[in-house]
């Protein structure tokens, strides 16, 4: 191990060899390829006139053939730095605009290149693909007519999965996968990894269908909707005793439980609105008030269970309205504006705080295009709340707006009429009732960390809209023409929630019922991932064996939780039974003393976020490793010691453990320096904060009880080592809980 005096070199001194002094011939560094491309394409050959000039005669023959050669080389090179680096008309537009056959057909292209891509095909004399554009359209139209048939062949695609009103639209653009029973929506085909964070974070938003979450409506009086809710929350928690959110100004994200079964038995996350109440309802007049209650799919049957049973219990009315109320997801900094110009220009949406929630109504998004805003003038249209607060989860209200609805060949011929002197204001008498809610990055539910640095513009765009479900489709279609605007999926909300530092319902609980389905499902799609790699390639027979073992061993709990509680104590017959901390229990019980924590906290697993020190990947399920007390409170020491001297931030372990004098409890200390406290569910690098994150789950003892006195008063976190499976590698890290 290097002594401290000799990692201590400033930091002037430790620079690349190239710029060293040295007696041996400098490097040359490398041209950048366009850069080559361009000098060569530049560059005239010449030709030298001595052969004209031979014993004092001259030679016009040599002469002229050499001025040949010089005025052709300057005319090729004239040729090839004007292509030098030329693009053709596709391949000048963003990558989202390109489409696979634009190169030959120049129809395809967008109609500002369409003449300069005509004049390209023409020039390298190449025949342009010959045009279809009719047999298109009315394969489109009969594709329509099948899908709103209820006896085509459509309908007989979805007899084990569902399809979004979206699905059409996306199955030709992103990757489909089927998880809790739909197809939804896993990652656009375009690479978009970076362009993601940019979107999200910067000048646009990303649009996500999330009407596979489940909606149910609880009907009844006032009080015995609380004693129906207070069965499945926890208790004195705000959806039955925040003001704010019974008189339905706010919406509370919560987590829902099994009957009696707080803090042991977490369900789903739970999204709870209070319908407000409406005065000239007739509901007033029975004193009966509407509770909507939102759930991630994965927890459906449980969640439907629960709330069936807790509301009959109580007198109340328990509605499925799953498949009649849609969702989209806009997530980014523009969103505001393009739900202003989507919905309602007037639309006061700044007025709206985190946890808002909006009730209106807004006329036919088809209408709102700008040709027709440009060619049929039409007042501005006012805000309109009057009778809106029960009418998207009124069954009337929501006929009545989609029997209303129109086609796109009706609509399109109102509008002609309207352009030649006739009346369209047929096309925009419906109203589409909508509720607008505006909610921090993450799963519904989850709540980060009041401590954690880096969040705070990613939390704070994040607009849900509640639809009826037929009319998803119109408002996407037209959202998605919309500038800024970018598609997707669930990688892409996993990836969104790992820079936010917030869980990912269920990957990111695994504890769940929900979460160990996951884990299985994924600890086989890995397995399966490795059983073809080992059929494609020759690998020896020992890391065959090895990765099976590997996987193995957590495909029955999805993480060997037996190695990180257990280690230390004498193997039972019986597995221990674990169970999932959700965010809220986390802060509850971190500032109660240990005499008022229940009996089972030991076994108690919660998810925590880590930011890693220094360089290198992250592999799932990779060890998580906890400092004990007088260990952590070096790493803040040590630290500053090594950005002091100008130190890589990879030699901190090595000073640690010499400062220590020991490892894994070899020294004179009489407790292990490290201990095994969880596994890494996901990693990635975070471009917010320029360094690998991911998300673990961590086991409460490991945690609560290894590092006293370094959490603060507002989060509760630590230092900890990573360590992936197979590597000796360690990284220093910190986590905070979710």
């Amino acid at each position: 191990m290097e002594s401290l005096a000799t990692r201590a070199v400033p930091s002037q001194a430790r620079k690349r060899k190239f710029y060293e002094a040295s007696s041996a011939k400098p490097t040359r560094v490398p041209i950048d390829p366009k850069r080559r491309k361009r000098q060569d394409a530049r560059e005239i050959s010449a030709q030298t006139a001595e052969s004209a000039f031979r014993d004092g005669q001259f030679d016009p023959v040599s002469f002229v053939n050499s001025r040949e050669y010089e005025i052709r080389s300057l005319l090729r090179s004239m040729n090839s730095s004007k292509n030098a680096q030329r693009k053709r008309a596709f391949q000048s537009l963003p990558r989202e605009l390109r489409r696979r056959t634009a190169a030959h057909n120049p129809n395809r292209a967008p109609k500002r290149v369409r003449e300069t891509a005509r004049k390209e095909l023409t020039e390298d004399n190449t025949t342009a693909a010959p045009g279809s554009r009719q047999m298109a359209t009315r394969g489109l139209g009969r594709t329509r007519s099948y899908i709103g048939s209820k006896s085509s062949r459509y309908r007989k695609r979805q007899r084990h999965k569902t399809w979004l009103p979206t699905h059409i639209w996306c199955a030709k653009r992103a990757r489909m996968v089927l998880k809790w029973g739909f197809s939804l929506v896993e990652t656009p085909n375009l690479k978009c990894y970076r362009p993601t964070y940019r979107a999200a974070t910067q000048d646009a938003c990303i649009a996500v269908d999330t009407s596979y979450y489940a909606t149910i409506l609880l009907v009844g009086r006032e009080r015995d909707l609380k004693k129906s809710l207070a069965k499945f929350l926890p208790p004195l928690d705000f959806a039955v005793v925040g003001r704010s959110v019974v008189s339905g100004e706010s919406v509370r994200s919560t987590w829902m439980y099994e009957e009696g079964g707080w803090p042991q038995k977490p369900l789903a996350p739970v999204q709870i609105t209070w319908c407000p109440i409406n005065s000239v309802d007739e509901m007033e007049e029975q004193e009966l008030r509407n509770v909507v209650l939102r759930v991630h799919p994965a927890s459906w049957d449980d969640a439907w269970k629960v709330a069936a049973a807790s509301a009959a219990a109580s007198g109340c009315v328990c509605k499925n309205l799953r498949f009649e109320v849609g969702s989209i997801e806009l997530i980014g900094p523009r969103a505001a504006d393009i739900l202003r110009a989507l919905l309602n220009p007037n639309i006061d949406l700044d007025g709206i705080l985190v946890d808002g929630v909006k009730y209106s109504s807004a006329r036919d998004p088809r209408l709102s295009s700008f040709h027709l805003r440009t060619t049929i003038p039409c007042p501005p249209s006012q805000e309109n709340t009057t009778n809106q607060a029960e009418s998207l989860f009124s069954a009337n209200c929501r006929i009545a707006s989609v029997k209303g609805q129109v086609s796109q060949k009706t609509l399109n011929s109102r509008i002609s009429k309207s352009g030649s002197g006739g009346a369209a204001k047929s096309a925009t008498v419906t109203r589409i009732p909508f509720v607008l809610m505006r909610e921090i990055l993450g799963v519904l539910g989850t709540q980060p960390s009041s401590g954690r640095p880096h969040s705070e513009t990613l939390l704070s765009h994040r607009w849900s809209i509640l639809l009826p479900w037929k009319w998803v489709r119109p408002f996407w279609l037209v959202l998605m023409r919309m500038p800024g605007v970018r598609l997707g999926g669930l990688k892409e909300l996993e990836q969104l929630t790992l820079e936010s530092g917030v869980g990912y319902f269920p990957t990111d609980f695994p504890s769940t019922s929900a979460g160990r389905v996951e884990a299985l499902e994924r600890t086989q799609a890995q397995l399966n991932r490795l059983e073809r790699l080992s059929t494609m390639k020759t690998k020896p027979s020992g890391k065959k064996s090895e990765s099976t073992l590997l996987i193995g061993s957590e495909a029955k709990g999805g993480y060997p939780w037996g190695e990180v509680l257990d280690a230390g104590r004498h193997l039972t017959c019986e597995e221990p039974v674990f169970w999932q901390l959700t965010p809220d229990s986390v802060r509850l019980f971190r500032k109660s003393p240990w005499s008022m924590l229940p009996t089972s906290i030991s076994s108690g697993i919660f998810t925590a976020h880590i930011r890693v020190y220094g360089r290198g990947n992250i592999d799932s399920n990779a060890f998580v490793y906890t400092f004990s007390g007088e260990a952590a409170r070096l790493v803040p020491r040590v630290l500053l010691q090594h950005a002091r001297d100008g130190n890589p931030i990879d030699n901190v372990l090595e000073t640690l453990d010499g400062e220590n004098g020991q490892l894994n409890g070899n020294g004179h200390n009489s407790a292990p320096v490290y201990s095994l406290a969880g596994f890494v569910i996901r990693g990635n690098f975070g471009f917010r904060q320029a360094r690998p994150v991911a998300i673990a789950a961590l086991a409460w003892a490991r945690t609560h009880e290894s590092e006293p006195g370094v959490h603060q008063e507002d989060c509760f976190g630590g230092w900890c080592i990573l360590q992936n499976k197979g590597s000796g590698i360690r990284r220093l890290a910190q986590w905070n809980a979710v």
